[in-house]
């Protein structure tokens, strides 16, 4: 069976492209060897459970111990009923031991026969540990999936067994999941309070955090559909892949299946795959929906996630601690959905930047009674005067409705641009955004036929005209245009009439269409 790249549960080395997933998982033997209780983090799709299950097959072809990984999701159901949890975590552990371990390992009856089963996994624990010939190495994945008493029990058993290992209970444990376990306020419906993750489990070594791929590791994965197919990459296309997707795995993964088993087949016409192919590819993807950026997308609709996006969408300067906490900042982050860049606090690589605007304002770009072609002139080009006249006219309409919004309001207007020029850009051409939290503006370009159009949108709270000016020269200097647009937004519409002012500006070599909302 020929190899793949795999967008769908763990790598399996003889059937996916791979990256060894135990050189992405530095000092973890050492914590297993030193009787450690961990946690190892990632945002979904990052390969945590293929590096689990490698690292269990690893230790147990080692001979030392007896590892195991469990999948813990199917007790979050459970909630606070923490005796049907328990029920769940045992039969998770015999059903996991009976698919990956020699059956001389398996639990045997008496280690059900818990004393309560209030405390059943740390009973079931220790007379399963006193059973092996080894000592017991377990690897709990979902763990943060679990939800109030339930997770709770979890981790206070575990810290409850923590003083008899070996011999008595684990060697060595690893929570894993989306989290640290210190960000999360866990709320007991048994003691009516929060109980911070960290006090539970306070016997916890390390957080180890599982990265994205490097430059390097883009190129190594991608190599071997060379050596197996004879597929080649130009070095600029594998630079943009990696820039495209700040090597987060699942996109890495899924740009190559699309470029190499969709899109263009194995081997097109024997050519050598391009940036070019690579931007069609990304833009499938997008306009596709599939399952990983559609679960990014439900998580939009999440008010603490909706805070922090709104922020870093409106160009806000910073985030207000009076409606945005650390803790919202920090379920974002781990999710992936946005990390540190050279500006500060951004979306977390340039397709999630344009999936967010794009799901945000999808309801509204497909119910605009637009049609792209009204906008193409005869020669095929986009007639950019048209697109911005009839929002203009769009806006005086329907502009005081933005601030009704329950969510996104202080992107609202930005979006509500964004979502014209897409419904009309759309099938002809592309956009391609760029903005950050402390940036204060939006920046994007739109591509079509052949020509730029590059846009700066600033709420006029953050306007002032010099810096606005100085920005968007530099914009422009990069996107190689000599006419850009900058349009300035108002919080509300007081007077209709002075909706769509218009003034040029020339500043150095650039022509500035100065537009007020």
């Amino acid at each position: 069976m020929k190899r793949f790249f795999n967008t769908a549960g763990p790598c399996v080395a003889e059937r996916h492209y791979t990256i060894d997933p135990l050189s992405r998982l530095q000092g973890v033997m050492e914590l297993v060897d030193q009787q450690k209780y961990f946690i190892l983090h990632a945002s979904r799709q990052t390969g945590r459970s293929t590096t689990i299950i490698a690292l269990m097959d690893l230790l147990n072809s080692e001979g030392k111990y007896i590892a195991l990984y469990v999948n813990v999701e199917t007790a979050q159901p459970f909630r606070n009923d923490v005796e049907s949890a328990n029920e769940v975590f045992m039969s998770a552990i015999d059903g996991s031991a009976r698919f990956y371990l020699p059956e001389a390992y398996w639990p045997s009856q008496h280690c059900f026969q818990v004393n309560s089963m209030q405390e059943g996994l740390s009973d079931f624990l220790s007379y399963w540990c006193a059973e092996l010939p080894k000592p017991l190495v377990l690897f709990i994945d979902e763990a943060d999936a679990l939800i109030g008493d339930s997770m709770l029990s979890l981790l206070r058993q575990i810290r409850a067994g923590y003083n008899q290992r070996p011999k008595g209970f684990p060697h060595a444990i690893a929570l894993i999941g989306l989290r640290d376990l210190r960000d999360y306020r866990i709320y007991s419906d048994s003691e009516k309070r929060y109980v911070l993750g960290g006090s539970a489990f306070n016997i916890k070594d390390k957080s180890l955090v599982m990265k994205g791929f490097t430059l390097d590791e883009v190129r190594t994965l991608y190599a071997q559909h060379t050596v197996e197919t004879g597929q080649q990459f130009d070095p600029a296309a594998l630079d943009l892949i990696f820039e495209q997707t700040q090597g987060q795995p699942w996109l890495v993964n899924a740009i190559g299946r699309e470029l190499c088993f969709e899109t263009h087949k194995v081997m097109p016409e024997g050519r050598t795959i391009v940036p070019a192919d690579v931007y069609r590819a990304v833009e499938i993807l997008i306009q596709r929906r599939d399952t990983h950026l559609d679960q990014l997308s439900d998580k939009l609709t999440e008010p603490r996630i909706a805070r922090v996006v709104d922020a870093i969408l409106g160009g806000a300067g910073r985030f207000d601690p009076g409606t945005i906490s650390t803790e919202d900042v920090q379920y974002a982050i781990d999710l992936g959905l946005i990390a540190q860049g050279p500006n500060g606090l951004g979306i977390a690589n340039p397709i999630y930047r344009e999936v967010v605007p794009r799901e945000l304002t999808y309801v509204e770009q497909v119910s605009l009674p637009q049609n792209p072609a009204w906008y193409v002139l005869p020669n095929g080009k986009l007639d950019i005067e048209k697109v911005l006249e009839r929002f203009i006219n769009f806006y005086k309409e329907n502009g005081e409705l933005l601030t009704e919004r329950e969510l996104y309001t202080e992107s609202a207007h930005h979006l509500s641009f964004m979502a014209w020029l897409q419904r009309i850009v759309n099938g002809g051409g592309y956009i391609r955004r760029e903005y950050g939290l402390g940036l204060k503006f939006v920046d994007l370009v739109i591509e079509f036929a052949d020509e730029k159009f590059a846009f700066e949108l600033k709420a006029e709270r953050h306007f002032k005209q010099a810096d606005a000016l100085e920005q968007i020269a530099a914009y422009a200097k990069r996107m190689n245009v000599s006419e850009a647009y900058l349009v300035v937004f108002r919080r509300r519409m007081t007077d209709p009439d002075i909706v769509g002012i218009r003034e040029k500006i020339q500043h150095g070599d650039l022509l500035v269409h100065l537009i007020w909302m």
